[in-house]
Order: C-alpha cells, then sequence, then structure tokens
C-alpha cells in the first residue's frame, strides 16, 4: 500500500475545546481515543488525523466533566467542543494528570491550575504567581520571603518571564515581596525548567509563560476583593456575543492604610504606592481567525519630603557692646521621588490555514524604565539689626537618573500535525532591543543678595550610550512515535544576536525521548543546549529598581548552558502521581561581580568589575502528589549543588566554590482539604539549606614600627560561610458563602504561624581589641535581621 493510499484512507479531526459557561479556550485539554490523542495548544486549539470510520473520542480537562465524542469520520472535520465543569473532579483529574505525566514527551513542565494558586496561603494573604512556582522541586527562593526565582542552580537573570508570549524584564513589587501577576487576570501558568521547547530561547535556566484570560464570550462577571496590601478588581464580559470579549484586572497598594504608618514610623513624610494594570480584548473573526489584544501597565512609586528651617542670633564686632543682637535664618529642604515599571503590548492573530496546519502570528511592545529624581533646596538669610540689610543666599540643585531598555518583537509560530504519529513545530522571531544603560541630568542655580547680587545657573549633563541589539531566531521540533512505546521530541533552535557591530551565532539543539515501560510507568531523558545574550547587572541580593540590563559586547561572550535531565513517572496508584528527575547543568561565560563593586552611577566600565567563567549544577528532584478527594497537595524535595569557577584565577585563585543560592536540601509540602459547605484549609511548610556568603574569619590591625596601620583580613574562600536553614509554616482558611448572583468568600492566613526568626538579611560587623604588643585583634560576628516575623492577615472577595 502506497503512502498516498494510506493518507487517502485518513480524515483529520480539528477545533477549539472551551468553558462552556465563558467560552474561554481551554490549554492542555486532552483529546483521546485509545492510545492516539492530542492536546490543544496554547490557544486552546487541537488537531487530530485518525483512519476513516466510526470513534469515540474523549474530551477532559482538570476540574471539567469528560465528554464523549462520538463521529462517523469520512472526510476532514471541524468540531468545536465545550466543556462543563464539575463538582467532583474525579474523572477529569485522572485522566489529564496521565496526559501531564505519561503521554507528554517533555519533562521538567509543570503546570500550575490557577485554583491551586488561589488556594496557597502566602505573605499577607496575597496569592502570588511566582510564590506558587517557589513549592516546586528545583525551584528555590533568594532571599526568604521574596518572589525572586532560582531554578536548577541558575539565578534569576537566568529565567525568561512570559505574558501571553511576550517577554518582561522585571516582576517585582515591594522589592520582591510581591510579584506582578494578578491572579484574577491569569488563565494558566506553566514552568519549564529543563527540556525546553523548540520556540523558547534567550535565558538558560528556566521558562515561566503566563497566560492570561481572554475574556468571557457569554455574559458579563466581575471580581472585587480587599486584601491585607492591596485592593483588587476584575471585569470581563462579551462586547458582542460569542464575537468580541474583553477583560479587565486591577490592583493597588492601600495607600490611604499604609501611608500613616510608614509617616510614623520614619517620622518624615514618606509615601510609597504601586499598581498593576491589566487588559485584554478577544475578537473570534471566525472558525479560522481570531485576534488578541493585550495590555499591561504597573509601577512602583516612591516620594519623600523633608525641610528644616532654624535661626539663630548673632553679633557684628561693633555691636557687640552694645548689645545689639542680628538674626541668621537658614532652611533647607529636599524631594526623592522614584518610580519604576513596565509597560507592554502585544497584537496576536490566530489562522487556522486548515486542519492539520495552526499559525500564530505577534507583533509586541515592551518597555522597562527607571527614574529617580532627587531635588534640594537651601537658603541663608541675615538681617542687620544696625543698617537693616538683608544679604543672604539661595541654591538650588536637581538630579535626574534613568535606565530602562524597550523590545520591539515579531514573530510567527507553526503547528503541522501531517499524521497522527507526527506534530511539527516551527517558526521565527526577531526582538529589536534598545538598551538604555544609564543617563543623568543636573542643575544647580545659585543667588545671592545683599551687597552685589549674583546669580550663577549650571546643567549638567551624562550618561552612557544608548545601545541597540538585534536577535533573530528560527527553530523547529517534530513530536514522532516509533511503535507503540518509544516517543521522540528532536528539535534545533538557530539563533543570531548583532550589537555594537560584533555579530554572535549559537546553534541549540533539544532532544527528548520518552519510553512508556507499561501505561502507568515511564522513563524520559532529554538533553538542552540554552543561550542567553542579555546581562543583569544586580549586586545585590534581592532585586532592585537601579538593576540594570546590559546586552553582550565584544568582551563579553554570551551565557549558554547545556543539560542532560532523566526522570522516572509512575501513576499506577489511582489518584497519585510520582516522579523523580535527576539533571546535570554546564554553564559557560557566566559572570560573577568583584567585592565592592557598585552599578549605580558607574555602569560604563561595567565590563572592566566581572569576570567570565563556568559553573555546573546537578540534583535530584522528588516530587509527590495526591490529585483525588477531598485532601490533595504534594510533597517536594531537592538535593542540589550549584558550584562556579574562574579559571584565570582572578576569583578565588581559580579554584571551585559554591555559588551564592547553593542551597543542598529544600522540601516544600503543601496540603489543601476541602471540608464541603465551602470551607477549605490550606497549609504549606518548607525547609531550605542556607545560602552561602562570603566572610572575613579573622582581621588583624598591625601597627608597624614606621607609624603606619595595616589591616589584615584572612579569608579562606570565596562564599565560605554557610547561614543556618530556614523553615516556616504557612497556614490558610477559607469560607465560600454562595450568593444569589456569584459568591462571597472570606480569606484567614496566618504566615510563619511558629514564628520562626528566619534571615532575611546578614550583615557581618567586625570587633577590635588593642593588646599591649600594639597588635589589635578583631572578630567578626555575623548579624542577623528578620523581618518578617508571624504575619495573620484577612481578605474579602465577592464574585459577581
Amino acid at each position: 500500500m502506497t503512502p498516498l493510499t494510506v493518507l487517502a484512507q485518513r480524515a483529520t479531526v480539528s477545533g477549539y475545546i472551551t468553558d462552556q459557561r465563558t467560552g474561554e479556550t481551554l490549554i492542555g485539554a486532552g483529546f483521546v481515543e485509545g492510545g492516539t490523542g492530542a492536546v490543544t495548544n496554547a490557544y486552546g486549539f487541537y488537531t487530530l488525523t485518525v483512519p476513516k470510520g466510526r470513534h469515540s473520542f474523549i474530551c477532559s480537562y482538570v476540574g471539567y466533566a469528560q465528554q464523549t465524542i462520538n463521529i462517523n469520520l469520512q472526510r476532514d472535520t471541524s468540531i468545536n467542543i465545550a466543556l462543563v465543569p464539575e463538582g467532583t473532579l474525579k474523572a477529569a483529574t485522572v485522566v489529564a494528570s496521565k496526559d501531564a505525566g505519561i503521554k507528554s514527551t517533555k519533562m521538567s513542565a509543570i503546570e500550575l491550575p490557577m485554583q491551586l494558586i488561589k488556594h496557597t496561603p502566602v505573605l499577607f494573604g496575597e496569592h502570588d504567581v511566582l510564590k506558587t512556582i517557589q513549592l516546586m522541586p528545583g525551584v528555590q527562593s533568594g532571599t526568604e520571603g521574596f518572589s525572586g526565582i532560582y531554578v536548577r542552580g541558575g539565578g534569576p537573570e537566568e529565567n525568561l518571564l512570559l505574558l501571553d508570549g511576550i517577554s518582561l524584564y522585571s516582576a517585582e513589587h515591594l522589592l520582591g515581596i510581591l510579584s506582578i501577576f494578578q491572579p484574577e487576570a491569569v488563565k494558566k501558568v506553566t514552568l519549564y525548567k529543563g527540556s525546553f521547547p523548540g520556540r523558547y530561547g534567550g535565558r538558560i535556566s528556566s521558562i515561566i509563560d503566563i497566560r492570561t484570560n481572554d475574556g468571557n464570550l457569554k455574559e458579563f462577571h466581575g471580581t472585587v476583593g480587599i486584601g491585607a496590601l492591596t485592593d483588587k478588581i476584575h471585569l470581563e464580559g462579551p462586547i458582542i456575543k460569542d464575537k468580541l470579549a474583553f477583560s479587565i484586572s486591577g490592583r493597588a497598594l492601600h495607600s490611604f492604610l499604609y501611608t500613616p504608618i510608614i509617616h510614623r514610623l520614619a517620622d518624615k513624610p514618606v509615601n510609597y504606592y504601586f499598581y498593576d494594570l491589566n487588559g485584554k480584548l478577544t475578537w473570534r473573526i471566525s472558525d479560522k481567525d481570531r485576534l488578541f489584544f493585550n495590555v499591561y501597565h504597573g509601577r512602583d512609586l516612591f516620594y519623600y519630603k523633608d525641610s528644616i528651617e532654624d535661626s539663630f542670633p548673632f553679633y557684628k564686632d561693633e555691636d557687640i557692646d552694645e548689645g545689639i543682637e542680628s538674626r541668621m535664618y537658614m532652611s533647607q529642604a529636599q524631594k526623592i521621588n522614584i518610580h519604576w515599571g513596565n509597560t507592554l503590548t502585544g497584537l496576536r492573530w490566530n489562522h487556522v490555514f486548515n486542519s492539520k496546519l495552526f499559525s500564530n502570528t505577534t507583533l509586541a511592545y515592551t518597555r522597562y524604565k527607571m527614574h529617580v529624581g532627587l531635588d534640594i533646596m537651601e537658603g541663608m538669610r541675615q538681617k542687620d539689626a544696625t543698617t537693616g540689610e538683608v544679604s543672604g543666599y539661595k541654591n538650588k540643585y536637581g538630579f535626574d537618573y534613568n535606565s530602562g531598555m524597550r523590545d520591539i518583537t515579531a514573530k510567527i509560530d507553526f503547528d503541522y500535525n501531517p499524521t497522527p504519529k507526527h506534530l511539527v513545530k516551527f517558526g521565527a522571531e526577531y526582538v529589536r532591543h534598545t538598551f538604555i544603560p544609564e543617563t543623568a541630568g543636573g542643575f544647580a542655580s545659585e543667588m545671592s543678595f545683599g551687597g552685589q547680587n549674583t546669580a550663577v545657573d549650571t546643567v549638567i549633563t551624562s550618561g552612557n550610550k544608548i545601545l541597540n541589539g538585534h536577535e533573530a531566531s528560527v527553530y523547529a521540533e517534530d513530536d514522532f512515535m516509533l511503535g507503540k512505546r518509544l516517543t521522540l521530541n528532536p528539535g534545533l533552535r538557530f539563533a543570531f544576536f548583532h550589537t555594537q557591530g560584533t555579530p554572535y551565532w549559537s546553534l541549540e539543539p533539544r532532544m527528548s525521548v520518552k519510553f512508556d515501560f507499561t501505561e502507568d510507568l515511564s522513563t524520559k531523558a532529554a538533553y538542552s543546549r540554552m543561550a542567553q545574550y542579555v546581562h543583569l547587572l544586580s549586586p545585590s541580593a534581592i532585586t532592585l529598581p537601579t538593576d540594570l540590563w546590559v546586552p553582550i559586547t565584544d568582551k563579553i561572550k554570551p551565557v549558554t548552558s547545556d543539560q542532560v535531565s532523566l526522570g522516572f513517572y509512575y501513576t499506577g496508584l489511582q489518584g497519585w502521581e510520582f516522579s523523580l528527575e535527576g539533571y546535570f547543568k554546564w554553564m559557560h561565560n557566566i559572570l560573577e561581580y568583584r567585592d565592592g563593586t557598585s552599578f549605580f552611577g558607574n555602569s560604563a566600565n561595567w565590563q572592566n568589575n566581572v569576570e567570565m567563567g563556568e559553573g555546573l549544577a546537578r540534583g535530584v528532584e522528588l516530587f509527590i502528589e495526591k490529585t483525588l478527594g477531598s485532601t490533595t497537595g504534594w510533597l517536594g524535595y531537592t538535593l542540589a549543588w550549584s558550584d562556579r569557577r574562574f579559571p584565570d584565577g582572578s576569583i578565588n585563585d581559580g579554584k571551585w566554590f559554591p555559588y551564592r543560592y547553593d542551597r543542598r536540601h529544600n522540601i516544600s509540602l503543601v496540603v489543601n482539604h476541602n471540608f464541603g459547605r465551602g470551607l477549605n484549609l490550606s497549609g504549606t511548610w518548607t525547609f531550605a539549606s542556607g545560602n552561602t556568603m562570603t566572610i572575613p574569619e579573622r582581621e588583624t590591625v598591625v601597627l608597624t614600627p614606621d607609624g603606619r596601620i595595616i589591616e589584615m583580613s584572612y579569608i579562606s574562600g570565596r562564599n565560605n560561610y554557610r547561614l543556618p536553614p530556614s523553615h516556616r509554616l504557612n497556614l490558610g482558611f477559607s469560607w465560600t458563602r454562595k450568593k444569589k448572583r456569584g459568591s462571597a468568600v472570606w480569606d484567614l492566613s496566618v504566615y510563619n504561624v511558629y514564628n520562626q526568626k528566619n534571615p532575611n538579611f546578614v550583615f557581618a560587623e567586625t570587633y577590635s581589641k588593642t593588646g599591649a604588643n600594639g597588635v589589635t585583634e578583631s572578630r567578626v560576628e555575623l548579624t542577623k535581621l528578620t523581618i518578617l516575623p508571624i504575619i495573620p492577615s484577612i481578605g474579602w472577595t465577592r464574585n459577581f
């Protein structure tokens, strides 16, 4: 039988799978028959080619009642399926868990349902996407209580954050305590730690793909809420029923509540504020074409104002005997304002060419901007009591500092399903980067009066050259079966980056292999090569608005990584999933900043302040998840090492040393219990080995015979001290009451229930003692600062 004859005996069924109530597309829904099936892509589209004839397909998704589709398939057919949400998740959960754990070729990928994120107890009761990701094996936080993400031995700048497929460069509020992603606006979150799909590139450690709600095409709904930190609102509904829908979300800090507290603590007029705005339009033009337009805008704003006024008497020499007193008046006022944040907008077009070929085209703009403004006014006025003459001066100084970056992106992605055993994905992307490392301007206005009046105005500007970078890439991958047990997913990505007259290119092969021992037991292996063309200059342990993004240069090469991983997966016990993964990751051309380096206002020579080296990360990750019953949750454990070496000997004499965020053990336990009648209890317990830091083990001050003082410090090696382990228990309780329209939810949470004093920051202090011989011996002691003790919080949400 010829290949053409075989193809003539087959037909393709394709379409969209949606939520029946809202019309929202479902990402990752299963459409299967026996051992053959398909999963919807990031836009809810599926396609499956099978022999002609009668078929009975099962369509399923987590939290929805599965649906059986009976059809006599004689030609290519389009079927759109609407699933109904289900109260008892038994059938849907089991099928979806098997699809995720067994049938997918990709490994080290975790999908987080929004219901899970909304039931996870966190700081201040603010449900947070990134902090839930921190509870996954292979992921850790950098600083206790903050939302920084460190994946498999990598740094925070090595994670690609995507909002509807568009990259973001800063994702934190409150210096990292809260992320910018408002849960009410988010539909699905997927984390990739390894086995990276070919369509992703530009970072070496992880991909965090966040998809937002498209908007309700059926009827109007909304949410308003008041939490311990923020007020929030979410509105969605049809503009044209079943055709055009909108989704709008907003969130802001309780400035009216916290501003008086900050004023009282600081005894100064200090203000801090942040907000997030999300908007999206979805237009279903036809069964073949859909258009999406989305916007995000968020800002953090800090404002400080202070003023001092004083007066005092003075006497001229000739007036002392007469006791004639003159007065001098001094004044000073200063204002500081800092604001930073992201702006993002994107236009996407889905097109179905035929039942086998699907495309998505994206045009996007991203901007991150940081501004610091400082104004100082000072003056002096004195009045001569004898002559009545007034003299003095008034000076005004100002300083403005700006940094940021902009991206303009164009890309196209294709899904092609030529046969039941092949799913081909390919595409291309171009990004024009504009880097604004630092620009600064200042002015001085000086005026004196009395006698001879003078006025001098000075304007000073400085800044680094704005840099442009051009990044282009193409990719292709094929997921195909060899027999009934073996599935392969080879892929290849070619990337090119050009900046300052210097071109770089990289070839990034990807390969995933899956072998099914039985229906419930499988093993997977993967290899991925990744390249990164941008660096984040951040000497601090937390994310600061002054961190700078800069491109590679003719001296600083791209960062690359090679990762191999192996895993075993078992779902034979109903309602449970087990996985065990191990990995090795080699990193090349990574940067380490020299001790004492400051980049604020001095990034022009940043290349001279860093060294390039290599890294090695390896580890084992255990994940046990319970998916059925009134009690669900998971246990995650990670055993990991992450080391660095700089062969030229400039750091640690060229020897290997542990990375700053090398943590040997990480444990996360998450439990959620549904009592029924709207009552839900959840808890998380985490344990983590301490981070490392560099401290002098002793210091000696020697007084030489010629009178010179020499300070000598002894440090055995880079990151020679490990902090004690940290652990914490969080509890959350929610009560949902149904209303005539919608529901009301009360949330009570307690962060750090047993008030564990985990250090958020650590400072090294030196204490000295001088002996009779003139030698001063010093000892180093660590001061641990805890800013997140036990914190209860309460919140209220109204859904309508």
